[in-house]
This record gives C-alpha cells, structure tokens and sequence, in this order.
C-alpha cells in the first residue's frame, strides 16, 4: 500500500515539507553560484553581469519565505516569550502560551490578508522588473504563499496546543 492511500494528510505535510526544502536549498544554491558569477565576471573579467541583482532579489524573497515558513513548521522563530519563564504554576503558563498563540495566529492571519492583497495587485498591475521586464509577480507569489503557509501552521499548532490544554485540564479534576 503506498503513502496516498495509507494516509493522505501526513503525505500532504511530508510533500509540503519537501516542497520548502527543495525551494529553500534549490534557491541558496542559485544566489550563490549567481554571486560567484557576477564577482568572477567584474573582477576577473572586467565585465558586468548586468542585471544579476535583480535576480538575486527575487530569489532570496523565494529563500526568505519558504525559510520563514519552515521557521514556523518547526516553530523555531524568534518567540519574546518571556512570561511564561516567570510563571510557575502549570495551568496559568499553559494558559499564557495559548493566549500567545491567540494572538500569534490572530497577527499571522491579518498579515496574511495583506500579503495576499499584494499579490492581487500585483496580478492587477502586472509591475514589471526594470532589467530583465520579468513580472514582479513572481517575488510577490513568494510573500503570498509564504504567509499562508505560515499561517496554516500556526493554526494547526493552535489547534493542537488547545486540545493538549483541554485534555490535561479534564486529567487535572
């Protein structure tokens, strides 16, 4: 029996999983290679790679939101979470980390509206790059998607964190 049929979420979380990986790795190695090109190009060669910021540019938004996306798969993002080291009793701290992922969520989900208006607009507006006149849509697709993945997960987590609290609070009477 293949990974569809045995369980479909967890190939959709493993395939997605894959998915940022493969973005996240296929694009470090092209802003590099692309670095190392125009360096060789100006310094060896006294040429210019005209136009090799721009791509580098729509590259590393590809890089930094699949890579933000996956902080948030492994919630390993920056937390300013410092009330919960103060409070010692189980029930209140479980009580602060939900109302951080509260309000965690409440943030991603509205600046995920706004990036998803950005790229409506940008389909509208059709913004071209100045060099290569590639469409912008490509880095704003980028900001999009990386929202609503961050966003999908941090709405998961929510979920979960909430039925954990709910269970151990059923353990605790």
């Amino acid at each position: 029996m293949n990974a569809i049929n045995s369980n479909p979420v967890q190939f959709f979380w493993k395939g997605l999983n894959k998915f940022q990986k493969i973005i996240m790795a296929t694009t470090s190695i092209c802003i590099v290679v692309m670095i190392c090109i125009a360096v060789v190009a100006r310094y060896i060669f006294g040429s210019d790679f005209y136009g090799a910021e721009e791509l580098i540019q729509m590259l590393a938004f590809w890089l930094y939101f699949m890579g933000a996306a996956q902080g948030s798969r492994e919630r390993s993002q920056i937390s300013a979470d410092i009330l919960t080291c103060y409070i010692t009793d189980d029930k209140r701290c479980r009580m602060a980390h939900l109302l951080k992922d509260f309000i965690s969520t409440a943030i991603c989900l509205l600046v995920t509206v706004w990036a998803l208006q950005f790229v409506m607009w940008g389909m509208q507006m059709g913004p071209k790059s100045p060099v290569f006149r590639l469409p912008m849509l490509i880095p704003h697709i980028a900001v999009g998607l990386g929202f609503v993945l961050m966003s999908m997960y941090q709405v998961v987590y929510l979920v979960q964190d909430v039925a954990a609290h709910v269970r151990l609070a059923r353990v605790e009477r």
